[in-house]
């Protein structure tokens, strides 16, 4: 899978962000919660990324309407398998104390990490 541009991204966050179709005008108003967008900007990054197959479109009446096809977390699974290979496989604890040391995480983000592996091993 190919890592998207920073805008495509946002776009794509976008899209996520509902749990099934998003009609142009939807997203756009979802979008300019961030900043401005141009509609005309907009169908053109949703039609790259509809030929990058990370969306599907339907024209309904007037409008149409996409879908994601690649999940958020199937995108960020990957985005996360290219950068740990870059890193050259280092261990996880080192970059997590990275992270912390950047203050990029919280002690909540910790938390919420201990309740998921917790959930991961079965534990209660």
């Amino acid at each position: 899978m190919k890592r998207l541009p920073d805008t495509e991204f946002t776009v794509m966050k976008g899209v996520w962000s509902f749990e099934d179709t998003v009609s142009t005008a939807e997203l756009k108003e979802q979008l300019e919660r961030e900043r401005p967008w141009n509609m005309s900007a907009l169908q053109t990054i949703l039609s790259r990324l509809e030929e990058k197959g990370f969306v599907v479109s339907e024209k309904i009446g007037r409008n149409r309407f996409y879908k994601a096809v690649i999940s958020e977390r199937e995108y960020l699974a990957d985005e996360s398998r290219s950068f740990f290979s870059r890193l050259g496989r280092k261990k996880l604890s080192e970059f997590a104390a990275a992270l912390w040391d950047s203050g990029d995480i919280t002690e909540s983000d910790i938390e919420e990490l201990e309740l998921f592996i917790k959930e991961k091993r079965g534990e209660k």
